[in-house]
């Protein structure tokens, strides 16, 4: 009875003592409403949507037989079964309003038992097509998300694979130009089983409503450069050409959040590459779409020349855990959660995303964000240079304090090491208002990163109190920042670095050192 009372009924008749005899006999089971005009009972079967309409035939202004046209005609409407309840008893009438739509006919006067089974039947039917559907459709999810698990179960073993050969390997060999090539190797794999934990990571997020922007200044055209960067090597190994065609009037700084962002570009352009063959073209075009104050509306495009896709295929293209083509998808490799997370990221921006393709014709994925411009105070500052700055960089692993030192060798920042907390500490202390800002890694032996910063911090002032320590770490979690903040520690980055996201926190930390708390 209860399941029952979930589904609905409008009675549309001119005359009231049918409607309270329909509702009487309907109302104890379902949901009931009613209305004596066909006009009014077309608006609302398109807004409210009854799971059974009874419909009259006989009715001023607008018969039942053109209230059932106009339902079925109507997109909203035309699948809610209509049983005809009329006194007209001819035959050709029954078989003139099956012939419209009409899912039953029953005549006046009509008998209660009659009328509840056959609305009955009507919603057995619609309850049990709704399980039906349900139940498919969970199934499709849970086959999606089977699949997905299976392909990044393959995308995952496939460069830890070669990681894992390539070092066992490279321990081995004596050749330079072969551990050469094995290094670049293990280098290109673990930038991509990053590049997948990332993306699980991204979309964990993304289900638990959890994924966030965070805004700052940023150059668009620098962030181009960086994106056309990262997306080159694999282009110019396929002896792709990419062309860029970038709109002026885009300001040179916009408010926004320019990793993101990025993220979404560098997804097209992987795309591209990926479904583009060797000498094929990919072309990145970005121009402002619309102005509304101090809000730009800017439309990037990326568009090949590739193997293109089917409009089917197309509208899967965005659904978390599926793929156009899986076929397709483990040839060219890759796990199907670059764009659903593209999407995502899209719409926290306030634009939206979209593509157009055709089998052997190419592909274009086109979307817009919006993007606050710069204020027009602030439109004079510069970027800061970090030449006559010195940073100690507190590393006990050599290859990272090389990969450090590498990023930063160009920004003019002086750096010097430590191999420990302890030896950190001890340089800190004989140098005295020597050092604008410590590099710190947490784990480290003899003495870690927190109880050198404690130490630091301990020192008579100027020394240790106002020096902002960065810390450097492979695990940041949200329940350690406090831990963090109360051992001294100002700020963090996550390993492995990134240099854009290291630089600005450099920036941040020795442009105001008034925000050091």
């Amino acid at each position: 009875m209860d399941e029952l009372k979930k589904n609905s009924v409008l009675i549309v008749d001119d005359e009231e003592s049918n409607i309270m005899a329909l509702t009487h006999i309907l109302s104890p089971n379902y949901t009931v409403s009613a209305v004596r005009d066909g006009q009014d009972a077309i608006e609302i079967a398109e807004e409210y949507h009854p799971d059974v309409i009874l419909l009259d035939i006989i009715m001023p202004d607008m018969d039942g037989y053109a209230v059932i046209n106009a339902l079925k005609n109507s997109e909203k409407a035309r699948d809610i079964p209509v049983i005809f309840i009329t006194g007209l008893s001819n035959p050709d009438d029954e078989e003139k309003g099956l012939s419209l739509g009409a899912a039953d006919y029953i005549s006046k006067p009509f008998s209660p038992a009659i009328v509840k089974l056959r609305v009955q039947n009507q919603i057995k039917m619609i309850n049990q097509t709704r399980l039906i559907i349900e139940k498919e459709t969970a199934e499709k999810s849970s086959r999606s998300r089977s699949e997905f698990l299976s392909r990044m179960s393959h995308e995952m073993r496939t460069p830890m694979n070669a990681i894992m050969g390539m070092t066992t390997l490279v321990k081995n060999i004596d050749e330079t130009e072969k551990r050469a090539a094995m290094l670049d190797q293990i280098s290109r794999s673990s930038s991509q089983l990053l590049k997948l934990i990332d993306d699980v990571l991204d979309m964990s997020d993304i289900e638990d409503n959890k994924l966030r922007l965070f805004y700052s200044e940023f150059c668009f055209a620098v962030m181009i450069r960086k994106v056309l960067n990262k997306a080159n090597t694999h282009i110019k190994s396929k002896q792709q050409s990419l062309a860029t065609n970038i709109d002026p009037s885009i300001p040179d700084t916009l408010i926004g959040d320019e990793k993101r962002l990025s993220q979404v570009i560098i997804n097209l352009l992987s795309n591209a590459g990926k479904f583009t063959p060797e000498q094929g073209s990919i072309q990145i075009n970005a121009f402002v779409r619309e102005v509304e104050e101090e809000t730009l509306t800017i439309q990037v495009e990326v568009i090949d020349n590739g193997i293109g896709i089917s409009k089917d295929q197309t509208e899967k293209l965005f659904i978390p855990f599926e793929q156009a083509d899986g076929g397709i998808e483990r040839k060219y490799s890759g796990a199907g959660l670059g764009l659903p997370i593209s999407k995502h990221i899209v719409e926290l921006m306030g634009g939206r995303i979209w593509a157009e393709s055709e089998p052997g014709k190419g592909s274009r994925f086109a979307f817009t964000f919006k993007a606050q411009l710069k204020s027009p105070e602030t439109k004079g500052d510069k970027p800061l240079s970090l030449e006559g700055k010195t940073a100690l960089l507190a590393e006990d692993v050599e290859i990272n304090r090389e990969i450090v030192m590498a990023m930063l060798e160009n920004t003019g920042l002086k750096i010097e090491c430590a191999k420990d907390g302890r030896e950190a500490l001890d340089i800190f202390k004989s140098s005295p208002g020597k050092y604008d800002v410590i590099l710190m890694d947490i784990n480290m032996p003899e003495m870690n990163g927190m109880e050198a910063a404690r130490r630091i911090r301990a020192l008579d002032a100027p020394e240790g109190a106002g020096v902002p320590i960065i810390a450097m770490t492979a695990n940041v979690l949200m329940s350690e920042v406090e831990t963090y903040l109360a051992a001294g520690i100002t700020d963090h980055v996550g390993k492995p670095v990134d240099f854009d996201k290291l630089l600005s926190k450099l920036y941040k930390y020795l442009k105001n050192p008034k925000d050091i708390s």
